[in-house]
């Protein structure tokens, strides 16, 4: 019998009521800590409802380890945004997202129905190091834009620098999924504008291999959320 073959009953068996449950084995995604605090949460509280013996490995890494880690096949799978791909690696939109500013409640410009960079900029702010994927974004989408003074402190991942925002050192511009979904007693996102900056955030996948029906399971729960998210 066919792996294919194999496979498709697999599937199949993992579709029927209380068969799922029994289930064992593991499986591993990669993720841009932003991607992984939007999509993960939800994404494992169901899987984990349908297959309680499979176990979720989360990479959580930056965009360039992601990229390998998939690459290689270390992960089945990963969530992260378009840009320096590998070319054995194929991307697939899942959403695309603004960046927004992300600052205090109690910060001058929290009221503000949107901010532009320089606006922003005449704050005290938070950026991101360059090794960063989401600096390369930033540093191309705003080569116009420079800022016009220095940083307070740079660091490499955006939930560190919501973290510090939080803590009162400044603001920072971050994607909007990085952002809580719903009210938080101390921050806001603010949308950034002139210009707007927007990130691609997909699927990406080694060309060629083929997943688990276990991981074809999570793969399907992970693109159920931007759907959920537009429905909202």
């Amino acid at each position: 019998m066919s792996a294919s073959i194999l496979d498709d009953l697999d599937i199949a068996l993992m579709t029927i009521d209380g068969v799922g449950s029994t289930r064992m084995g593991s499986v591993t995604i990669a993720c841009v800590p932003s991607a992984a605090y939007y999509f993960m949460p939800q994404v494992i509280s169901e899987f984990h409802k349908l297959f309680p013996k499979i176990r979720i490995r989360v990479m959580d890494a930056s965009a360039n380890e992601v990229n390998s880690a998939v690459a290689l096949g270390e992960a089945d799978f990963g969530v992260s945004f378009s840009g320096n791909l590998a070319p054995e690696v194929d991307f697939e939109l899942l959403l695309q997202e603004r960046y927004v500013m992300a600052c205090r409640r109690d910060h001058p410009l929290a009221t503000c129905a949107s901010v532009s960079w320089e606006e922003m900029y005449r704050h005290d702010y938070i950026a991101l190091d360059i090794t960063s994927g989401n600096r390369l974004v930033l540093d191309q989408a705003l080569a116009l834009s420079r800022p016009n003074k220095e940083s307070i402190c740079e660091t490499r991942h955006v939930t560190t620098m919501i973290g510090l925002v939080e803590a009162g050192l400044g603001v920072a511009a971050v994607p909007s999924i990085a952002m809580p979904m719903t009210a938080h007693p101390f921050l806001v996102s603010v949308p950034l504008v002139a210009p707007e900056v927007v990130r691609n955030v997909g699927l990406i996948k080694r060309r060629g291999r083929t997943l688990t029906p276990a991981a074809l399971e999570l793969e399907r729960l992970v693109r159920k959320m931007p759907l959920r998210s537009a429905g909202n």
